[in-house]
């Protein structure tokens, strides 16, 4: 399957297939690599637990992110507040906050490290759809594979 320049999936951030084609379907879309297996570096948003991201997650209901009991958020939590370090909503890391995160790819380019809006390559339209330069995908002229 020839991809074009970039060959990563914009939903999973793997090669070798399209978002449209993506083996993870119905997890967001979007930003880059982010496998769907257990890795400690994630944080997970839902339960509060490492390991893994909130749309990986088992628990169907959102917890409190103090004490990770489900029917209230953590400002109404009757538990002492537990120091915990703010993470990177993109890596999950401590540090530094999404917008500095350097594991983000830019959409433009390819390259890890920035963002598109912030990109300095000449900006170059890919087709959504074959993956070559110069169109998009309404004005495709290769029959879509759905």
């Amino acid at each position: 399957m020839d991809l074009g320049g970039n060959s990563d999936c914009y939903g999973c951030g793997r090669p070798g297939h399209w978002v449209k084609n993506c083996p993870s379907a119905g997890t967001s879309r979007g930003r880059g690599p982010r496998g769907r297996g257990r890795n400690k570096d994630m944080f997970c948003y839902r339960c509060g637990d490492q390991g893994h991201m909130a749309r990986d997650c088992e628990q169907t209901e959102d917890a409190c992110y103090n004490c990770h009991r489900s029917g209230h958020i953590s400002r109404d939590c009757k538990e002492p507040k537990r120091e915990r370090e703010q993470l990177c909503y993109t890596c999950g890391k401590a540090g530094h906050i999404q917008k500095l995160c350097d594991k983000v790819k830019c959409y433009r380019c390819g390259e890890i490290g920035h963002v598109a809006v912030h990109c300095s390559k000449a900006s170059e339209t890919n087709c959504y759809n074959c993956g070559k330069a110069g169109h998009v995908a309404k004005d495709c002229t290769i029959e879509a594979s759905a």
